[in-house]
């Protein structure tokens, strides 16, 4: 990794939607920034973070031993697009209209720019999850907890999720 990778990675890593998301639970006090970043690019973590979310996912199970194995990493994350849609759909009646994440590209090479826009999105995707699902009280206790400039950060995060990535929509009048 080149200095302009790391530093845009440490970045990243700071930003409201990351520390949002590990709020929820890693289990790790590691200050290692790759370790910790690699960590929520296995897809493991983040389906946990979604079945937090909709507890009985219409889904097939996530492959938990991913390792370096890029095949798995990106099973993993079409498991969580799938999940995703559905409870946008199913359960929040609404339509995604920004494109899903990636799943080749986060999969794949998870150290690259690319790989982090795309997991900013799925970030996106699952903080609009959490702020309306049926236990939105808890999330929102949560980021309440959060200092002041992040949760104005993820104020921001959430209205670029609801109002403009998504659509409101009664499917019986579409």
């Amino acid at each position: 990794m080149d200095a302009t990778f790391t530093e845009m990675l440490e970045e990243f890593m700071g930003c409201a939607l990351v520390t949002w998301v590990r709020e929820i639970g890693v289990n790790s006090d590691s200050h290692d920034v790759v370790r910790l970043y690699l960590h929520l690019t296995n897809g493991v973590y983040l389906n946990e973070v979604m079945r937090i979310i909709d507890p009985n996912p219409k889904v097939e199970e996530i492959y938990q031993n991913v390792g370096d194995d890029k095949i798995l990493r990106v099973q993993n994350f079409s498991i969580l697009n799938r999940h995703l849609r559905s409870y946008y759909q199913e359960n929040l009646q609404q339509l995604v209209l920004m494109p899903l994440p990636n799943v080749a590209v986060l999969g794949r090479d998870p150290l690259t720019e690319g790989a982090m826009e795309e997991l900013r999105r799925l970030l996106l995707l699952l903080l609009g999850c959490a702020v309306q699902c049926e236990t939105k009280e808890t999330f929102i206790q949560q980021i309440q907890s959060l200092d002041i400039e992040t949760q104005a950060d993820l104020a921001l995060c959430i209205q670029e999720v609801i109002i403009i990535g998504f659509h409101c929509c009664n499917f019986h009048h579409c």
